[in-house]
């Protein structure tokens, strides 16, 4: 029966904090469209559960999406479990699906119009510029179709069922941000000094988007989003650079939409022209780091790092050992910038990995830290403080720096990019009236003052002395009154802004994380959520200081500009911790808000047991607590704690939140397809260096489908975490001292900082006797539950049998007699059982089993459900697209294999032997050789070889020597695609034209001279190289071919007037030869002997090239 109605959102319910990473891969992002429509639907059913009620009647999906939402939904229900895709960064390919995605989050749109948005806008036929444009700056059109396509379709976006749901708490458009990176041509200058104090110049050429969940929910932003995905997908040569404007942006023209201007959503400081953001960035993993650590949980929260990648390179070959590199197979020209090519576009994530595990060896010491400071402080004398002077002013010392860094950043940045004032603003002389507008902002004012100069100069110290005046500013600004070492109280405590008290707030919020540990009912949980909630109303904290805006603000003002740089950097510093200032009531707030809580705090900690782990940090905060006797003193209490803290260790921005990162890649496995594993069977997208897949609609369709059949499955693995599964099956079994121990099991005992307290911030220790019973799970759905189910239907089946049904109950598959076939590697398969799950499910019923890190054969299995619903969508749209490849054209533009799997899957009935055939799917098989012969290969090939054609004859550095040779290369090329677009890419005819060109060429090349002789001969040309094309088509033979016929055509061409007499004239010009190369024409044989040596050398060399190992040298390796 299908899922009808969510239960509601509780205190108890875990959020999932999916932050989403997509890398690039040109025609990849086709693939990565799909993985992105899974992770749509799962956040539209997260967003069902929010909002509660039954799915609604006229939901604009279709029915087999309305099916795997419903899936989503159910497990997540089961699992008690919201999801939140919160942040997203991408580059290339990605960032234009980032985007998407983004701006659905905000908007509540529904991506499954992304397949035919990538269907059609992916088709390198319409991609490839016209051979005809005047200008060809490079093979694909970037701003005329891509550009405009994004600003035209991302609005057009169908709504969703769920709009934005309303979080518990109150209404707020969902927390969202999106980075987008992309490469800057020109880059831009900024200044640092080493340790001699010797000035250092600096090119950043890493451009960043940032878009907001406010900017993403104003409709002016489209033009922003569009514009920053095709600036970050700007792959060199394909297509053209971006432009990005600064503060005005462009009018649109011709075909190409209006730019908006990018100031507020990039860190640019002036105009920009634009490259793929992959050049430098092909993994975005860090700004998207920084950006989860800045954001603290409210909640008990789990927070997933799905980094998507197509393929993280291929799998090792554990049999046969990787060729090595050999000194006497050196790469040719063509070798060595393929392999370029693959370095740039290949980067490695280890450092990001790196840093993924140095945050958490940090938070952990930051944990450990904070607590032994606390333990400590507890047992000093009633009158004594954990923060003394000393520690007090490291404090001061490492904040003040950390901020003077940030802030010396961005004024160095900005003032790197303007240019020296013109003379009139050197000018002593200025009238009154430019003195009293100057102090608004202008293209004048935004120049560097004469007296700033030397400063900036060239050995100058600019760095350092504006750290050091804005280190000196910020602590003066925060010493205390009268000799005073300490703070005394809320307005002592306010000097210290922002930063201070968030990391007041994140000890407090330790204090709660403590007590989840300790909660027993639903009582004790609500009462902790609410504490949470005080802790974080108790002063909001503002919207991020936009540092360049800041620093425009004061660098553009006329009395600013008459002082020195470090005047104006002093300035900055004040302005800026105006804008972050918290006043007393804040810190007032957040002492009392704890303080009113301490009853129960006190009620959790006697809860447990003397000797419980578990109840040992909660008790050790709150002995350190215990000394206060207001709020006000408890906000002292929690400074003094934050700042020792901070004092001792680096200041850094990290907060206390764990991350898990899970590659979400087309290198995976399906029981559906066990035949299929990796990225490099299924996709089209990996040929021809990632631009496969744009050559032909059904190879996008294939990745499109492979796409969602990949996500879902990770999507699902991602979902059944093995914490969350041990909690639930724990909560739903009723059963108290069953709880406890399995509670027990998860957090080893023995590990410095207490593993619980990180626990809690993903979700796992907060079980409670909270329906207990299925049976009020299912009322709250609206269904009869049996009444002789009394909430320990766990106990009497076992743990993991129980939560086995309650997965067949979603939808997974019966298990055949014999298993399921595994996706293995090796000679005899494995087959996956029943029995199998239950050995990887077996921690449920031992606590003192040791937790897995995951469970992928309960996913694999699992995963199907999903599967088939997209299996019941795509399966027939690939096979309609293999048998109409092109709406309107001939349907025999696939290979027979194909179109004969094609009908027999339009001819099969839904279920298993319609998803059988997904394991035969000839489609991913296809390759550019086995098209060969298509109407659309010689199509795409002459009009790729006619576009480049002109592209090589843009180049405005060419000499002028080589441009005559060009033309006529263009006007070959673009003769032969307008005879191949007339015969519409028909092999058979495509040869009759080119023979027919070639003979009547060739006969009025010979027998005229003058203008009907040289159109013989361009005839003649084209007539060969058709000829070749519909030969060889995308043969790896055919450039040899091209090569070959171009040099046996220039050797014929001299026996021809038009060519004879140009180059070696006649009585009355010398022609070319007699006036650049005279002794060429001194005998008839000389130009002959010239191309047999060239034809002898070519030939040599092809000799002499070292011949590829044969297969005997293969096998002794």
């Amino acid at each position: 029966m299908p899922f009808e109605t969510p239960s509601p959102v509780t205190e108890l319910t875990q959020e999932l904090r999916l932050a989403t990473t997509m890398t690039g891969g040109v025609s990849l992002a086709i693939w990565m469209a799909g993985v992105a429509r899974e992770i749509n639907l799962l956040a539209q059913a997260s967003q069902w559960r929010r909002e509660g009620g039954p799915f609604p009647a006229d939901s604009r999906l279709s029915n087999e999406s309305a099916a795997s939402l419903r899936l989503y939904a159910s497990l997540i229900d089961l699992l008690d479990v919201i999801v939140d895709v919160d942040i997203l960064s991408g580059t290339s390919a990605g960032g234009i699906n980032a985007a998407l995605l983004a701006s659905s989050r905000v908007s509540g749109s529904d991506l499954g119009g992304l397949r035919e948005l990538w269907l059609d806008l992916g088709a390198l036929t319409d991609l490839l510029r016209d051979p005809r444009d005047k200008y060809t700056p490079s093979l694909l059109y970037g701003d005329e179709r891509m550009f405009a396509a994004l600003a035209t379709q991302i609005p057009k976006l169908a709504p969703g069922p769920f709009p934005p749901a309303e979080f518990p708490g109150g209404a707020r458009i969902p927390s969202t941000t999106l980075y987008v990176t992309t490469t800057l041509l020109t880059g831009e200058a900024s200044r640092f000094t080493d340790s001699f104090g010797t000035l250092v110049q600096d090119v950043d050429r890493r451009g960043l988007f940032t878009f907001t969940e406010s900017d993403l929910a104003r409709p002016g932003t489209v033009g922003a989003l569009a514009l920053a995905a095709r600036s970050s997908a700007s792959f060199p040569i394909a297509f053209e650079p971006s432009y990005l404007p600064f503060n005005k942006g462009t009018p649109a023209k011709g075909k190409v939409p209006a730019r908006p201007p990018m100031a507020p959503f990039t860190n640019i400081t002036r105009p920009h022209w634009a490259a793929d953001g992959g050049l430098l960035d092909n993994r975005p993993i860090d700004v998207l780091l920084k950006r989860i650590f800045d954001r603290p949980a409210r909640r008990p929260v789990r927070r997933v790092l799905l980094f998507v990648v197509p393929s993280a390179g291929p799998a090792p070959d554990l049999v046969a050992e990787a060729a090595p590199d050999d000194v006497n197979e050196p790469l040719g020209l063509i070798d060595g910038l393929l392999k370029d090519l693959a370095a740039i576009t290949t980067q490695s994530i280890a450092a990001d990995l790196r840093a993924i595990r140095a945050h958490q060896d940090r938070m952990e010491a930051r944990t450990d830290t904070k607590l032994r400071l606390a333990e400590l402080a507890a047992a000093l004398p009633h009158s004594s403080r954990l923060l003394t002077p000393r520690l007090m002013a490291d404090y001061a010392a490492r904040e003040a720096t950390r901020l003077a860094q940030t802030l010396t950043d961005a004024l160095l940045r900005q003032l790197g990019t303007w240019p020296p004032a013109p003379a009139t603003m050197r000018n002593a002389e200025r009238s009154e009236e430019e003195r009293r507008h100057q102090t608004a902002p202008s293209d004048l004012a935004e120049s560097i003052p004469k007296n700033w100069e030397p400063e900036l100069a060239v050995g100058g110290d600019s760095d350092r002395a504006c750290r050091q005046r804005i280190t000196t500013a910020i602590v003066s600004r925060w010493t205390l009154p009268n000799d005073q070492t300490l703070p005394r109280g809320p307005a002592d405590l306010a000097r210290y802004g922002q930063p201070a008290h968030d990391l007041a707030k994140s000890c407090a919020i330790a204090v709660v994380l403590a007590a989840y540990q300790l909660a027993r009912s639903d009582d004790d949980v609500a009462a902790l959520a609410e504490l949470t909630k005080g802790i974080h109303a108790a002063w909001p904290p503002p919207a991020p200081v936009e540092l360049g805006t800041l620093v425009r603000e004061v660098c553009t003002d006329a009395t600013v500009r008459q002082g020195s740089l470090t005047d104006a950097a002093a300035l900055i510093a004040g302005e800026y911790l105006h804008r972050i200032t918290v006043p007393a009531v804040g810190w007032s707030n957040l002492g009392q808000v704890l303080f009113d809580n301490f009853g129960t705090l006190n009620m959790l900690a006697a809860n447990g047991s003397a000797a419980s782990d578990a109840a040992a940090p909660l008790r050790t905060y709150l002995r350190y607590l215990d000394l206060a006797e207001d709020g006000d003193t408890t906000a002292l209490a929690l400074f003094d704690l934050a700042a020792a803290q901070r004092a001792m260790l680096p200041a850094e921005a990290d907060i206390e939140q764990s991350v898990e990162l899970v590659q979400v890649s087309a290198d995976s496995r399906s029981l559906l397809a066990p035949d299929w594993q990796t990225a490099q069977r299924k996709l089209t997208g990996m040929q021809f260096h990632h631009f496969g897949a744009f050559y032909k609609r059904s190879w996008r369709a294939n990745d499109w489908m492979w796409g969602r059949l990949d996500g879902a499955g990770w999507l699902v693995h991602a979902l059944l975490d093995p914490r969350r599964v041990r909690w639930m099956v724990g909560h739903r079994a009723g059963d108290d001292v069953q709880r406890e121990a399995l509670r027990g099991g998860a957090a080893p005992s023995d590990r410095a900082g207490d593993d619980a307290q990180r626990e809690a911030l993903r979700g796992e220790a907060a079980p409670s006797d909270r329906a207990g019973d299925d049976a009020q799970r299912e009322a709250l759905r609206g269904e009869a539950a049996p009444s002789d189910r009394a909430g320990d239907d766990v106990q009497r089946a076992g743990g993991a049998q129980w939560f086995l049904e309650r997965l067949k109950e979603l939808g997974a598959p019966a298990f055949p007699k014999t298993g399921y076939r595994l996706p293995t590697v090796g000679e005899e398969s494995e087959r996956l059982t029943e029995d199998m799950l239950l050995a990887e499910l077996a921690f449920l019923d031992d606590p003192s089993a040791d937790l897995p890190p995951s469970l992928p054969r309960t996913s694999l299995w699992l995963a199907q459900a999903w599967q088939q619903r997209v299996l019941d969508e795509e399966l027939d749209e690939l096979a309609a697209t293999v048998i109409d490849t092109e709406p309107g054209e001939r349907p025999d533009w696939s290979p027979a294999t194909s179109r004969k799997w094609a009908q027999q899957v339009l001819a099969a009935d839904p279920g298993p032997a319609k998803y059988a055939l997904l394991n035969e799917d000839p489609v991913a098989a296809e390759t550019f050789a086995t098209d060969k012969g298509s109407p659309l290969m010689a199509h795409t090939v002459a009009k790729a070889a006619a576009t480049a054609s002109g592209a090589a004859g843009s180049v405005r550095q060419l000499p002028a020597v080589v441009k005559p040779p060009l033309a006529t290369l263009r006007t070959v090329a673009l003769g032969g695609y307008r005879v191949v677009s007339l015969t519409r890419g028909v092999a058979k005819w495509t040869l009759m034209v080119g023979a027919a060109l070639l003979v009547l060429g060739t006969a009025a090349a010979i027998a005229s001279d003058g203008t009907f002789g040289a159109l013989g001969l361009a005839a003649a040309g084209v007539g060969a190289y058709l000829l070749v094309l519909g030969t060889w088509q995308f043969s790896t033979r055919l450039l040899f071919a091209l090569l070959s016929t171009t040099l046996v055509g220039a050797v014929l061409s001299l026996a021809t007037p038009t060519v004879r007499h140009r180059l070696f004239g006649d009585a009355t010009h010398p022609g070319w030869v007699g006036t650049h190369a005279y002794w060429l024409g001194a005998q008839w044989w000389h130009p002959l002997a010239v191309v047999g040596a060239l034809a002898l050398s070519v030939t040599l060399a092809a000799v002499a090239k070292p011949s590829k190992p044969s297969s005997r040298r293969r096998r002794a390796r």
